[in-house]
């Protein structure tokens, strides 16, 4: 059983402040450190980390961050076949400020990410199809991500979305007919159902769980190849949402961590959930299962170096 994901790989440049800067403010910070990071490479480091079988689709550029980043992967003993190395473009980087409850602010700049190509996803179609699950965000393009999709659904191959960063473009929409786990915040499940049935009157209070419930419901409704919802909800859980409405629950955290960086803490969810589901597990007990992972790691510093290995979870 293994896991195939595409997407990006970033450098990640963390700042630690006691509170965000204001704008136009120059403030003062306690750290600075750097971690390897990109959506796509925390969630697929996570998942090799429990065990799985894992390979990432990704580009790097030709610098030293690319070179680090694939010798990352490599000794995480991920199969790197399918990352190719761009000349004269640096390597994705975030900027990360972190205050001391644990929040952050992100900027993104795409680099060699932005290069991954449906040429690239053509070159794989056997990776693919010949794994047990794809996993795909929104940080590469859009064009990369449905036909990543649209291959993985020509096979047995499960797919599971991960609906970050936000997006309500028609090409978003197309994607979740190929898709059959779906993962959003209450703010991403908000916006693709404003999108899917162009609802300006809908209640926008996201913390309200019933109308999460259901615009979850209509949405596997209008897209009947969805087979699950899970919205996570930070420190309330997640809701996990199903085409029976009878199997709908909301999962609530059974501990209580001491919360240091949050940075990274939903890749480790989702790649965990990934895991666990390649391994057997039910949907349910493979969210409470990630979610004990995710909660390791926000007691930590930065993002993969925050992952649990197997070890310390047993």
């Amino acid at each position: 059983m293994s896991i195939t994901v595409v997407g990006a790989s970033n450098w990640d440049m963390f700042t630690y402040v006691d509170t965000m800067p204001r704008v136009g403010e120059t403030i003062k910070g306690n750290d600075f450190k750097v971690s390897f990071g990109g959506k796509a490479a925390n969630q697929v480091v996570q998942a090799a980390l429990l065990g799985s079988k894992c390979t990432i689709i990704t580009k790097l550029g030709d610098d030293v961050s690319g070179v680090n980043t694939l010798k990352n992967f490599k000794d995480k003993n991920i199969n790197c076949d399918y990352i190719s190395i761009v000349k004269d473009v640096p390597s994705g980087c975030a900027t990360i400020i972190v205050d001391k409850k644990g929040d952050n602010n992100i900027i993104i700049v795409g680099g060699a990410n932005d290069k991954l190509s449906v040429e690239d996803i053509e070159n794989a179609k056997s990776q693919i199809q010949n794994s047990s699950l794809l996993l795909c965000q929104l940080e590469v393009s859009l064009d990369v991500t449905l036909k990543a999709l649209q291959v993985a659904k020509e096979s047995k191959c499960k797919t599971i979305l991960n609906l970050t960063p936000i997006n309500d473009k028609p090409i978003v929409l197309e994607m979740l007919t190929f898709t059959d786990i779906l993962i959003v915040n209450e703010i991403e499940l908000y916006g693709i159902y404003k999108s899917t049935f162009n609802s300006s009157d809908a209640k926008e209070d996201e913390s309200d769980i019933n109308e999460l419930i259901k615009r979850g419901e209509q949405l596997i409704s209008k897209y009947n190849k969805i087979e699950n919802i899970i919205v996570t909800l930070g420190g309330k859980g997640q809701l996990l949402l199903c085409k029976e409405p009878k199997d709908n629950c909301h999962i609530e955290l059974k501990e209580k961590v001491k919360v240091v960086d949050t940075t990274g803490a939903g890749d480790s969810f989702i790649g965990s959930l990934a895991h666990y589901l390649t391994k057997g597990s039910p949907m349910k007990q493979s969210i409470e299962l990630a979610s004990k992972v995710a909660s390791i790691s926000v007691t930590r510093h930065g993002t993969q170096s925050s992952y649990p290995s197997l070890s310390e979870i047993n």
